[in-house]
């Protein structure tokens, strides 16, 4: 069930809408697993998906060119 038996942990208090609740017990009855391990679960995700923006993003312009960044070079040299 939990993957974080021997881990340290912190407590965080957070407060969540009725129908968020609602959404997650929901869940919780479906996938049989207590609501902290489908907290951990998506705020572990969450910050999944924030690194690799990060990591994306930093790539900066170049990032959305489907064109090989060396191909682009050589087709810029040969202009010289």
């Amino acid at each position: 069930m939990s993957h974080v038996v021997d881990l340290d942990m912190g407590r965080i208090l957070i407060d969540l809408s009725d129908d968020v609740i609602q959404r997650l017990d929901n869940l919780k009855q479906l996938r049989n697993q207590p609501r902290a391990e489908l907290l951990r679960e998506a705020i572990e995700q969450y910050l999944d998906k924030q690194s690799s923006t990060v990591i994306r993003e930093a790539l900066g312009l170049w990032g959305n060119q489907e064109e090989d960044g060396l191909e682009y070079e050589r087709k810029l040299r040969e202009e010289w």
